[in-house]
């Protein structure tokens, strides 16, 4: 049953395996990042398998959590966490795994995730339409100049 109000919070060393990213280490689909050196709190998600930058965290959320739900919650929960761990521009590595998280059922965290891409596609729509709209108007103010 879908719950939005129903969750656990939990840290994120609870939930997922975390470290030091590793040069020329492939990451699998769903990792999810953090970086911690000279740091805003930027985080990033992987699509694909890919490497990651060795001044970030790499993040795999635990069997049974989805990986994009996983990463919505990262952003969600930011802010908070940078107020209380940052240090400078930096970020410990410890102090990651005090991340905190709220772990909703499987079926609330796809309906969240579903939610998210849908939105996400309204938006990468949207920015089609300015484009089109902003080379029509390009267009249109060349020639009226000729």
């Amino acid at each position: 049953m879908i719950d939005f109000h129903t969750f656990e919070n939990v840290r994120l060393e609870d939930v997922a395996e975390y470290g030091r990213a590793k040069k020329y280490h492939v990451y699998p689909i769903g990792t999810s990042t953090l970086q911690i050196s000279a740091t805003r709190g930027q985080l990033g998600y992987l699509y694909e398998p890919g490497e990651v930058a060795t001044k970030d965290v790499a993040i795999i959320p635990s069997a049974g959590i989805n990986p994009k739900y996983f990463n919505i919650i990262l952003h969600k929960n930011i802010d908070e966490f940078m107020r209380k761990y940052a240090t400078g521009i930096n970020i410990k590595e410890s102090e990651v795994g005090k991340f905190p998280i709220q772990l909703h059922n499987l079926e609330t965290q796809k309906a969240i995730v579903e939610i998210f891409n849908f939105m996400d596609n309204e938006e990468q729509q949207i920015q089609k339409d300015i484009d089109n709209l902003n080379n029509l108007k390009k267009n249109l103010l060349s020639n009226m100049l000729i």
